[in-house]
């Protein structure tokens, strides 16, 4: 086990989108991809994320061929593709309810693609389907991603708490399929009370990702304002990330480990800086765990 975390330290630790783009979610990014792109093969990372609106305008703007002479030049790949939504929507309708879904499969087949990060908020209760419903659904969106060689990692958001990690675990155990399991945001997982007791249900083939940050015990902003700009690196906050680290070490997933900090502060920091800054603490984290 130990070997296997060294690795993740060393060579496999992934860089989500919204890390290192210095602006705000949901804003185009601060620093221009290529930047991101060294900082990222700076630190002897080999995998970054990318946000579907940016790469797609990226593409159109300059070239396929032109975003892949960056990754290549840095030794990087594109292991995640995010955020679909409304995967939920009701198949006779599917255009309208999916429309987000046929452009993201064209960009993971495009680049090689290997994960696609999937998320469900309801603002009421009575907007959701029914969880046997939203399996069925969920399971039928694997089926359809596993044509392009997909996994969906299906991620809850704890500032919507009308589909936590309790709601995901049986979305995702019940759909049963082999290319869709939860993403573990640690801020998303600290914030919902849901989140161990969900984890206990799960094992090593439901986890498809696990994203690092660290938070304040009792945030004095809202859940949306503390998720977009409050964020810690790993191990500079209250969140117990070596429990965390432990229990899903336990269960040996075949994942990635992933930093996604949203927060101001670090915004102020160039890509390169952040870069060195979050290796450092995810190095400091793992040593102690």
């Amino acid at each position: 086990m130990d070997e296997r975390v060294d690795l993740l330290r060393s060579r496999r630790l992934f860089f989500a989108h919204h890390h290192l783009t210095g602006a705000p979610w949901g804003q185009p990014a601060a620093y221009p991809f290529p930047e991101r792109a060294a900082a990222v093969a700076g630190v002897g990372s080999t995998g970054i994320g990318f946000d579907a609106q940016e790469l797609t305008e990226l593409v159109a703007t300059h070239s396929a061929d032109r975003v892949r002479g960056v990754l290549d030049e840095n030794g990087l790949q594109i292991g995640e593709l995010e955020v679909l939504t409304w995967w939920w929507g009701t198949p006779d309708d599917a255009d309208a309810s999916r429309p987000m879904e046929q452009p993201m499969f064209a960009l993971a087949d495009e680049f090689g693609i290997a994960r696609l990060k999937a998320s469900a908020v309801f603002l009421q209760l009575s907007d959701r389907p029914p969880l046997e419903v939203l399996a069925e659904r969920f399971g039928a969106l694997c089926d359809r991603a596993a044509e392009h060689g997909l996994r969906i990692a299906l991620e809850p958001v704890a500032a919507f708490p009308n589909f936590s990690y309790a709601d995901a675990a049986q979305v995702v155990i019940d759909a049963d399929r082999t290319n869709g399991g939860i993403e573990i945001d640690a801020w998303h997982f600290f914030r919902d009370p849901t989140g161990f007791a969900a984890l206990d249900r799960l094992d090593g083939a439901h986890i498809s990702g696990l994203e690092l940050c660290d938070g304040v015990a009792e945030p004095q902003v809202s859940l949306m304002e503390d998720s977009a700009d409050g964020r810690l690196l790993p191990g500079k906050g209250s969140f117990d990330l070596p429990r965390l680290l432990r229990e899903v070490e336990h269960r040996q997933p075949d994942v990635d480990l992933s930093v996604e900090v949203l927060s101001a502060s670090l915004r102020t920091l160039s890509p390169a800086e952040n870069a060195k800054h979050t290796l450092a603490a995810v190095d400091a984290l793992l040593d102690r765990r």
